[in-house]
């Protein structure tokens, strides 16, 4: 009987990992091999990139179509993760409605549905462990 309790614990837990993983992986553009703790194991290579690329075009077409968007120069971002962070930060900001961030460009971009001041988006920025550079419009 108590084998049968255990056995059954572990089996929820291995499914609610299981649940977990997909629900970053695909609702929140997080890599798979980013939510293990870090990068240094995938080296952008890992199958979740491409979905996390496929996700920023989305976001990206998206915030173009708001009447008012910026582009801000990001420092410190290395892998999958930091994106995350980075535009979880973004979309905390009251007036963001949506954000984007890009490791190539090493930049990220928000859709605002008020103008928001540029010192305040790069304070979430640098609150998020990141450097935050020039805001363009």
């Amino acid at each position: 009987m108590t084998a049968t309790i255990i056995l059954g614990l572990i089996i929820a837990a291995a499914f609610g990992y299981g649940l977990k993983k997909i629900y970053r992986a695909f609702f929140k553009s997080e890599a798979a091999c980013c939510s293990e703790g870090g990068c240094s194991g995938c080296e952008g290579s890992c199958s979740a990139k491409k979905a996390i690329d496929d996700g920023y075009r989305a976001r990206v077409e998206k915030i173009e179509r708001f009447p008012i968007h910026r582009t801000i120069d990001v420092d410190g971002m290395t892998c999958e993760k930091c994106i995350y962070k980075v535009v979880r930060a973004l979309e905390k900001v009251d007036g963001v409605t949506l954000a984007a961030a890009s490791l190539e460009k090493q930049s990220a971009q928000v859709g605002l549905k008020a103008d928001v001041p540029d010192d305040t988006l790069r304070e979430a920025i640098r609150k998020a462990g990141y450097g935050a550079g020039a805001v363009t419009a």
